[in-house]
């Protein structure tokens, strides 16, 4: 076999081609990551650890691909003192463009843009802790519909997507759950019988070790009347690396079944590394989801969307949820128009099967769930 079609082992059962693992990494040659001779390239807790954190990391890095950074420092902590950074060496490595053109670029990279709060943003634009419903009875736990909850075991996360709607909470560890908190949350499940499903939620649920997941996994498990859990994550995405088979079969070893919900933006987050990982937990027979987010400048187009939902369902995820970005603050740079949202998909209901058409939702900033937008242009024929 030649060497562009190499395979690179990375642990059973999975393997990815070295000319794609080699092209990811383009761009990394010369920066401070030995990438593919570095032996932990491939760790995930590598990659959490090594991850870009302040204003210094950011010009290094960029300078090594020749950019420059052209935000001044004093703003740059500006913008991060309300809303942290953090990247991946990975997820860095997938820009091509060193700009707000590029979509990767665009989503982790702090701009001065976020600096413009508008009166109508929020600081909790989907009102999970608003008063009147109630819906954060314990730390660790939002209760906003009937037969479902959402845990949360951690606040932390592998990258800070600059779009973030719990960017209020996100990052800082006085909001990561305690045992005590999490046993409370059980408790409080075990005591609602009409609670079907818990969604793990943060932060990021995968940015914890395996025993810590485990015994999260373990204790839902252990109550009787929990039918499904579902685990939202963007570590497929930004460190792919974290769907190892020790992972997978602790999800698989529970009763219950446990759905995965990726959070893919851009088909250029579809590397062979993340299709290859994905498939390898699908193969042992977990389930994958993914909701999207519509943003301005990275997947606005019909081409964009198209490329992105086909890509999910050939690595067997099915696209679940377009969100209609929330009125989070600082974020109107990112925002696309509803009206301009509603004519992307009626354009793509022509171009893809249904199978591969996400739901077109808006979270209401009240707290009382999703709203189907799609809904506005189904006519009778």
């Amino acid at each position: 076999m030649s060497s562009s079609g190499a395979l690179i082992y990375i642990g059973a059962p999975f393997f990815i081609q070295k000319k794609h693992f080699h092209s990811i990494l383009t761009g990394l040659d010369s920066f401070m990551i030995h990438h593919a001779n570095n032996p932990r390239w491939m760790d995930w807790t590598w990659q959490h650890a090594h991850s870009c954190k302040d204003v210094a990391t950011l010009r290094e890095w960029l300078a090594s691909t020749g950019t420059e950074f052209h935000i001044p420092g004093h703003q740059f902590n500006e913008i991060t003192s309300s809303y942290r950074m953090g990247i991946t060496p990975y997820y860095f490595g997938l820009i091509k463009q060193y700009d707000n053109t590029d979509p990767i670029y665009r989503q982790i990279v702090p701009s001065p843009d976020e600096l413009k709060i508008l009166p109508e943003e929020l600081e909790d634009p989907i009102g999970d802790e608003n008063p009147a419903r109630g819906s954060r009875p314990l730390k660790a736990l939002i209760h906003r519909y009937t037969n479902r909850v959402l845990l949360i075991p951690t606040a932390q996360c592998a990258v800070y997507c600059r779009f973030c709607f719990r960017k209020r909470l996100v990052g800082d560890t006085a909001h990561n759950a305690r045992e005590e908190d999490l046993q409370k949350a059980y408790e409080y499940i075990l005591s609602h019988p009409e609670i079907e499903e818990v969604i793990l939620t943060g932060g990021d649920p995968l940015t914890l070790g395996d025993q810590a997941l485990r015994n999260i996994l373990k204790a839902l498990d252990n109550i009787p009347h929990l039918r499904i859990i579902r685990i939202h994550t963007r570590l497929p995405v930004v460190n792919p690396f974290r769907l190892t088979p020790g992972l997978g079969n602790i999800i698989t070893s529970i009763q219950k079944p446990v759905w995965i919900s990726a959070h893919f933006n851009h088909v250029a987050e579809i590397t062979e590394t993340a299709h290859q990982h994905i498939l390898g937990w699908v193969s042992m027979g977990i389930p994958f989801l993914n909701q999207s987010v519509l943003l301005k400048g990275v997947n606005d187009s019909v081409e964009a969307l198209k490329e992105l939902f086909i890509s999910l369902i050939e690595m067997k995820v099915k696209p679940y949820y377009l969100h209609q970005a929330d009125m989070v603050q600082g974020t109107s740079h990112l925002r696309v128009p509803q009206q301009h949202g509603l004519e992307l998909l009626r354009k793509l209901q022509g171009e893809l099967p249904g199978y591969a058409l996400p739901h077109y939702v808006l979270d209401n900033s009240d707290g009382s769930g999703k709203i189907p937008l799609q809904n506005q242009w189904v006519t009778t024929i």
